[in-house]
């Protein structure tokens, strides 16, 4: 699946993600900017690195709708229908977010706020290395770097 990042006017809301799958149906919606990446970004860095195809962007590629999949995921009440691997990602995310604003925590007290997040979100912690770690943080690193720069209108994209 093809997959543009379009960097919107810092006055605007939202950056915008734009999703066309091999099939040539396509999806978008908005991106929040959260951080120094919009939040779409995040996820897109952790399930490409980490080849997750149950979470949100395996979601899109299998024909969910943006919008539909972003109320899912980010609704208020924590449910069994949620897919796992996608509440499991966004713990994650939230997690790496964190350290973006804060400051990388230690190994260990990551691994407990990321247990603490999946708790929250009712999933078991997902079983991440230390390598795969390095490699999301790294890949994200990459992603920023490319996106940063990037004018008003312009887009990365990158497949999934």
């Amino acid at each position: 699946m093809l997959v543009r990042f379009t960097k919107n006017p810092a006055s605007a809301p939202a950056d915008i993600l734009h999703c066309v799958r091999p099939d040539g149906t396509t999806t978008q919606g908005p991106m929040p900017r959260q951080g120094i990446l919009p939040h779409d970004a995040f996820h897109f860095v952790v399930e490409s690195t980490l080849g997750w195809r149950d979470a949100f962007f395996g979601r899109l590629a299998r024909g969910a709708a943006h919008d539909r999949l972003t109320a899912l995921l980010h609704g208020e009440k924590i449910d069994r229908v949620k897919p796992a691997q996608a509440l499991q990602s966004e713990a994650l995310i939230a997690c790496l977010q964190a350290n973006q604003w804060g400051g990388a925590s230690d190994p260990a007290t990551f691994a407990e706020t990321l247990i603490a997040a999946c708790r929250r979100r009712g999933v078991p912690p997902p079983d991440i290395h230390a390598a795969e770690l390095t490699a999301v943080r790294t890949a994200l690193r990459e992603f920023g770097a490319a996106w940063r720069p990037l004018n008003p209108g312009q887009s990365l994209e990158r497949t999934f």
